[in-house]
């Protein structure tokens, strides 16, 4: 939300945090996007003395509670998937176009979409780009026209399957409709 202060992003994003550690995983991974680097590009501009030492990691103790950070324009992998936030493309073809630029399988996020393709080639290996929506409020967006966030932006989330024997990663894509969801056949409201 444009209108809260820093501290109280901050407080928001550690409240997450907390619903998420409580959920018990034993691998935790936040990927850096263009949102956390805005304070990298603030400080870079206004308060340079202060780049190297304040930092999204740290303001929100990631370490501390385990997780991995992946900065932004970087990625991680898990098997034979690649998770990153964006490779600098937007609108209905990104799915297209992170594929084309990874040429492996990709999972990435910023457009706020929901899509999901696999491509195959002419010895028969097959690779996945998925974009799993978002999970914001519509209302709250004031940068852009609403017309634009109502067609284009998707409720939803994904769930990844690991296969530690084949290395492959089963991404399902989870549409929210209505504001109910369907995970594993159980509906959820």
């Amino acid at each position: 939300n444009r209108s809260m202060k820093l501290v109280e992003e901050l407080k928001a994003g550690e409240a997450e945090l907390d619903k998420l550690d409580a959920l018990g995983a034993t691998s935790k991974v936040l990927i850096g996007g263009n949102h956390e680097d805005r304070l990298q590009r603030y400080l870079q501009d206004k308060a340079p003395e202060l780049f190297n030492i304040v930092n999204v990691p740290e303001l929100l103790h990631l370490k501390r509670r385990g997780w991995e950070y992946v900065p932004y324009k970087s990625h991680t992998k898990l098997g034979k998937i690649h998770f990153t936030h964006d490779v600098g493309v937007a609108g209905r073809n990104a799915v297209f176009q992170c594929l084309d630029t990874y040429q492996h399988s990709v999972v990435t996020g910023h457009t706020h979409r929901l899509a999901y393709i696999v491509e195959g080639n002419a010895t028969g290996e097959f690779k996945l780009s998925a974009q799993f929506g978002w999970l914001g409020d519509s209302t709250k967006v004031d940068y852009m026209q609403r017309a634009k966030v109502l067609k284009g932006w998707a409720l939803g989330f994904g769930v990844g399957y690991y296969d530690p024997s084949s290395k492959w990663v089963y991404m399902t894509p989870v549409p929210i409709v209505g504001y109910t969801v369907v995970v594993n056949g159980k509906l959820y409201k």
